[in-house]
């Protein structure tokens, strides 16, 4: 099948240009001694994960339980869970995980870690990691001596284990070149908390942190083991525009069909915001809701549920009711979460559909 046969919309992929990004980001790990841990909300597919660990991750990354058990069930040992999980549904279904594989935990208190304590059962164990604020300012303690005292409580509970820290530094948006600053801050930081800890006689075995935007800035934090970057498997349009990627590194479009022209100066295509999700474009000009391969000057100005609005005025593109057009997402990973399945093609032939199995999965 071409990829032009599709129903739309549709979520395509250049399988040359995601196994490069793969292959790209390995080797950056590689060449810097960085633990490769991706992060696999954006994609949520299990075959794209053994990819990704087939190229040398050393793990995977998830938000949820739910995404846990998902890369669990297809055979992935290695997961870390980066979110505070609270809850006693959801801290049963953890704790039935740790038996059958190597699972990490982020938490930012010592409530969290008791409750996660209280539910492994006797004979199994999990790594806890302290989760500090970086200037994301949304998870994680606020100081070394919290993490100290955090890494401290930890140590004394019963089924867990002091593995290390992590942080999530999505602050961090500058172009890569300009990102030495915030590193050196990062650095600084990771030390004062690294002697926090031994001077308590804490071992502190890993030390993660990352995101797409910063991710090959990462060799410039010192100590840290371990990176964790998602988007860089596909990249979109608010990776290009902080500089991280190219437009030809981006390896997913959305196919849709002109559908309407019956406002002067407008089309309507068959996606809108339960298609591409409604994220803004965080980086560049900030305008628009995804890059329009065919037509760059179109500008994807609005959506509705099922309608996506081009504004076609600086473009000179007529279109025609029937027209296909493919757009890079301002947002990759909530725009994945909105499909079933995603298509692999080279050179516009289907390979392989893959279902989106941790679609939803935000329990």
């Amino acid at each position: 099948m071409r990829i032009e046969e599709l129903e739309t919309p549709a979520i395509v992929v250049d399988l040359d240009v995601m196994e490069n990004n793969i292959r790209s980001m390995a080797e950056y790990s590689r060449d810097h001694n960085l633990n490769l841990r991706p992060h696999t909300k954006t994609h949520k597919t299990p075959e794209i994960a053994r990819m990704q660990l087939n190229a040398g991750a050393r793990g995977v990354t998830v938000a949820k339980v739910g995404e846990a058990e998902v890369m669990s069930g297809a055979a992935i040992e290695d997961i870390l869970v980066h979110y505070p999980i609270f809850g006693q549904t959801k801290l049963a279904r953890l704790a039935a995980l740790a038996p059958k594989r190597k699972i990490l935990v982020a938490v930012d208190s010592k409530v969290t870690a008791e409750a996660i304590s209280s539910a492994i059962p006797n004979g199994s164990s999990i790594g806890l990691l302290a989760e500090f604020d970086s200037g994301m300012r949304r998870c994680g303690v606020s100081s070394p001596e919290e993490v100290k005292a955090l890494a401290e409580a930890i140590s004394r509970l019963p089924n867990v284990r002091f593995s290390g820290i992590s942080t999530y530094p999505g602050h961090i948006w500058a172009e890569p070149d300009k990102q030495g600053g915030p590193m050196e801050e990062l650095s600084s930081l990771i030390g004062e908390i690294k002697s926090q800890l031994a001077a308590s006689g804490i071992a502190c075995e890993v030390v993660s942190a990352g995101s797409t935007p910063a991710a090959k800035t990462s060799h410039l934090v010192d100590g840290l083991t371990e990176m964790r970057p998602g988007t860089y498997v596909f990249n979109d349009r608010n990776t290009v525009g902080v500089g991280a990627c190219a437009l030809e590194d981006c390896a997913l479009r959305v196919l849709v069909t002109v559908v309407s022209t019956a406002v002067k100066g407008r089309a309507i295509v068959d996606g809108g915001s339960k298609t591409f999700s409604g994220d803004r474009w965080l980086s560049g000009d900030k305008t628009g809701f995804g890059h329009v391969v065919e037509h760059p000057g179109i500008e994807f100005a609005s959506m509705s549920e099922e309608h996506g609005n081009l504004d076609l005025a600086q473009s000179g593109y007529a279109p025609n009711i029937g027209d296909r057009l493919s757009i890079i997402p301002n947002h990759v990973c909530a725009c994945v979460n909105m499909h079933d399945s995603l298509y692999f093609h080279r050179d516009g032939t289907v390979e392989v559909s893959w279902q989106v199995a941790g679609r939803g999965r935000v329990r």
